[in-house]
């Protein structure tokens, strides 16, 4: 399973990288549906923060471990825990490209693997789920990236789910 989505950024790329790689353990300031996220680990790649991100969503939590961090270019990470029994695995990968002098190019490509008879079932829906929710994330990080706070909408997300984000606080 494939989900492919871009957006143009109207920043520099070394600007939306600083959020995206250098701050990668922060995506809950931005993510809509991410209520706290925290880096940790000893980088296991030159130039990265961390090596995993732990996650609180709104469909649980998510352990991730950074594949891929090349500065203003790519940062890749993998789901390792956090995902239902029928999806064997997922790949986020995040593309940067200069198309301007301040616009980037971002491309974010998921690659899954569902497993058994329900990941043959559920694999169409958690498909156009993705495309939703990855199609969202790259607004929420545009929004982020260009104007220095939330979305309305993550802000929207955060008032509605204020539960959440005092039990993880």
């Amino acid at each position: 399973m494939e989900v492919k989505k871009e957006i143009t950024v109207n920043k520099t790329i070394t600007e939306v990288w600083e959020v995206l790689g250098n701050q990668y353990g922060e995506a809950y300031k931005w993510a809509k549906g991410v209520y706290h996220s925290e880096a940790h680990g000893q980088p296991k790649i030159s130039g990265a923060m961390c090596s995993n991100r732990a996650c609180n969503t709104s469909f649980g939590k998510l352990q991730e471990e950074v594949k891929v961090f090349k500065p203003n270019q790519q940062l890749s990470y993998e789901v390792i825990e956090g995902f239902p029994g029928f999806i064997e695995t997922g790949v986020n990968n995040w593309y940067l490209s200069k198309i301007g002098a301040n616009k980037t190019k971002v491309t974010m490509h998921f690659v899954g693997k569902t497993r058994g008879f329900i990941g043959l079932i559920m694999g169409p829906m958690m498909k156009m789920n993705l495309k939703k929710g990855l199609g969202q994330a790259l607004s929420d990080f545009k929004y982020y990236v260009e104007n220095g706070k939330p979305s309305p909408e993550k802000l929207k997300d955060n008032k509605k789910n204020s539960r959440k984000l005092k039990a993880v606080a």
